[in-house]
């Protein structure tokens, strides 16, 4: 029988998520231990999860085939490209969590390649449920469109959330190489949002709104928007209204003869199947909780990516999202938005006031007639 491959999840804050894919059975895998500091989050995670705590590399057994690296990286304060490095040595594949400088992606590539391994970032948004069914959406609406890229697209995200948007932008819109992407500042900045604008390989326009500011004392929170893309085409646009969901496609209406003195719109409705069509498409829905959302959906996107790299060392293509080319490019256009951005503004904030779903429920609303006004 084959032998599963056997996993290391280093980092035990993020690194939750990684361990909760593996709540569910993973076929080829085999979840083998968390390297951490000792907290008593990683103390409860090792044993809920039955697994080895190392606190050292040393102590990190030399049978592990796969290291997931879910520590900040050097450009975010963090160790974890170092850390990626000494695994890589020690002859793991690595899957480290995004962002990271292009210097240390490049530099981690060749290490990697130089030694027969895999090394992958992974930008985690564009991996999950709603991501892939934005993208492979796109995709679809291109095919339809014969190869048409979006006429106009839109982008607003935080500057925390910036490299995974950038991501889920270029696969969305096939880009092949992020390099060509046009980056320039806009006027019109508020207290909120800097614009910029991203011109792609083709043409694309895209506005990227940038939020402006971030807590020091806690940058992983606080973004207005985590994820929000909409791509125009004269057919219609698809959204991605949030990091997991809905994905919500809104065709474009047209009645050639609307202005016809000549007819009626109910007694020939039938004969336009644009009348027929819904005004919006729900393609993927949001999972209903953020529990929900980081032990399930997220823990399936962190599966998918573990899966997606068994497969490719068994001898399947290399998924383009993983390619050397393409993870270092998107590097790379990510540190030019960022250079070009306006400095971001420090703000101690406090926690926002939390509307829930009872409060929104039950709203009063003008209850239409039933029937149509013909009947």
């Amino acid at each position: 029988m084959k032998k599963n491959r056997r996993v290391l999840i280093a980092g035990a804050k993020f690194g939750e998520v990684y361990i909760n894919a593996f709540l569910r059975p993973q076929p080829g895998l085999e979840l083998a231990g968390l390297l951490a500091r000792g907290s008593r989050r990683a103390q409860q995670l090792a044993r809920d999860f039955g697994i080895p705590l190392y606190t050292s590399l040393d102590q990190v057994p030399g049978d592990i085939d796969i290291a997931c690296v879910v520590v900040r990286s050097t450009i975010a304060q963090g160790e974890g490209s170092q850390l990626a490095e000494q695994l890589l040595q020690r002859g793991m594949h690595v899957v480290q969590e995004h962002p990271l400088h292009p210097d240390d992606v490049a530099r981690l590539q060749k290490f990697a390649d130089e030694r027969g391994l895999v090394y992958w970032v992974n930008s985690f948004y564009p991996h999950l449920s709603a991501g892939r069914s934005w993208i492979a959406h796109a995709a679809r609406i291109r095919s339809l469109l014969e190869g048409d890229l979006p006429c106009s697209a839109q982008l607003t995200t935080s500057r925390q959330l910036l490299y995974s948007s950038l991501d889920l932008l270029l696969q969305a819109c096939g880009v092949k190489d992020a390099n060509e992407v046009q980056v320039e500042v806009l006027d019109g900045a508020d207290d909120c949002f800097a614009p910029l604008r991203l011109t792609l390989p083709g043409g694309c326009p895209v506005t990227l709104r940038l939020q402006s500011y971030l807590n020091p004392s806690d940058p992983d929170m606080f973004s207005l928007v985590m994820h929000q893309a909409s791509l125009a085409w004269p057919s219609g646009y698809l959204s991605l209204e949030a990091s997991h969901g809905p994905v919500v496609w809104t065709g474009a209406f047209h009645d050639q003869e609307h202005d016809s003195p000549d007819r009626t719109m109910y007694r020939y409705i039938d004969t336009n199947p644009d009348y027929g069509q819904a005004p919006s498409l729900v393609l993927h829905q949001a999972p209903e909780t953020w529990r929900d959302a980081f032990e399930i959906e997220a823990a399936a996107g962190v599966a998918h990516v573990l899966q997606a790299l068994c497969q490719s060392l068994d001898g399947a293509n290399l998924p383009t999202a993983f390619s050397s080319a393409h993870q270092l490019s998107l590097a790379r256009l990510w540190l030019t938005v960022l250079h070009c951005s306006p400095p971001v503004v420090e703000r101690l904030l406090t926690p926002p006031k939390l509307i829930t779903r009872e409060q929104l429920h039950g709203i009063e609303t003008y209850a239409e007639p039933t029937g149509g006004i013909h009947e």
